[in-house]
């Protein structure tokens, strides 16, 4: 029998020193055949994440230096730095949050068996968003990071390994508050392009659950209760207005949503340099709850000197040499 090659990459700082253009609207070059598949490994710390859900959505495709968004996505303003590692994650959350937002489905779906993997097959080059759902392992609550992970190798049969980062928890059961703040980073609105308010929607579980509006009365903050469960909390800005960028990271209690003014954002720092940035991290975070993935809590005084708000490092995922395996 003839040997049979199959390669193997390990990607995790993916899309780190490339920049793309974002907005565009979809296009591009045809894409490669359907022959990828990206195998998301859950375990931590000798504990094996079986039974954990996982959504795959394909959110877009390379054409040359930039990223065609699906249709889907192609009307919402959405900030996503240069997708370096110290803007990847908050890239990730920020894309999620407009996915659930615009009602897209996902293209795969399907739960880690006893070995804690998944794997997603027959996928053709482009960006996709890998979205787990918190498990429950006896007391304890994992709540799993949110992944973009591009496919642009032009060999066939190629196999990404992700491992998404995670942290864990006890939950209470008890109420606990839950905030969202709009950031502005316009130099204090120096252009004068503010709206006098603005519309969130508040989702729990992918499901519209209440609206809130924010404007300068309210200090741009609103704040609600709910239980200390694994239900997921993501928001979305529903109307962006022009010229402004959004940008949306959130904790397990808190959720910021930046809209940068372009004009402000040419003369501005490039996220990833405000001083609540922090080194790239690859391993997997234990933090609580009230705790930001790799950088900490979200602090209010911080966020509007940060210039680039607040940012998160890594996407749980890192690229090391392909290796071939000969089976005779």
């Amino acid at each position: 029998m003839m040997p049979e090659t199959r390669k193997k990459a390990r990607l995790a700082l993916l899309l780190a020193g490339m920049p793309v253009l974002l907005m565009m609207q979809p296009g591009g070059k045809a894409a490669a055949a359907a022959d990828k598949t990206i195998t998301l490994i859950c375990r931590q710390d000798g504990t094996i994440l079986s039974g954990m859900e996982w959504k795959l959505y394909r959110v877009g495709e390379r054409d040359g230096s930039e990223i065609a968004f699906i249709p889907a996505l192609s009307g919402y303003s959405m900030d996503l730095g240069d997708l370096s590692p110290d803007t990847i994650d908050t890239a990730a959350k920020t894309v999620e949050s407009y996915l659930i937002s615009a009602g897209v489905q996902p293209i795969a779906q399907g739960k880690t068996g006893t070995a804690g993997e998944l794997a997603f097959g027959g996928l053709e080059n482009g960006l996709y968003l890998a979205d787990g759902k918190n498990l429950q392992v006896g007391e304890t609550c994992y709540f799993p990071s949110t992944m973009l992970i591009e496919i642009r190798d032009a060999d066939a049969s190629i196999d990404y390994d992700a491992y998404p980062k995670f942290y864990f928890t006890l939950l209470s059961g008890d109420e606990k508050k839950l905030t969202v703040k709009k950031v502005w980073n316009d130099d204090d609105n120096r252009y004068q392009k503010r709206p006098d308010s603005l519309t969130v929607d508040l989702y729990k579980d992918g499901a519209l659950n209440k609206t809130a509006t924010l404007n300068e009365e309210n200090s741009w903050t609103y704040s609600w209760t709910a239980l200390d469960d694994d239900a997921e909390w993501t928001v979305a800005e529903r109307d962006i207005p022009v010229p402004y960028k959004v940008m949306i990271d959130y904790n397990s209690t808190q959720f910021v949503i930046q809209n940068s003014d372009s004009e402000t954002a040419e003369t501005t720092a490039p996220p990833g340099t405000g001083t609540t940035a922090a080194s790239t991290v690859t391993t997997v975070t234990t933090a609580p709850p009230n705790k930001l993935v790799q950088t900490g809590q979200l602090w209010w005084p911080v966020l509007p000197l940060s210039l680039g708000g607040v940012l998160l490092v890594g996407a749980g995922i890192s690229m090391r040499a392909g290796k071939k395996k000969h089976e005779e």
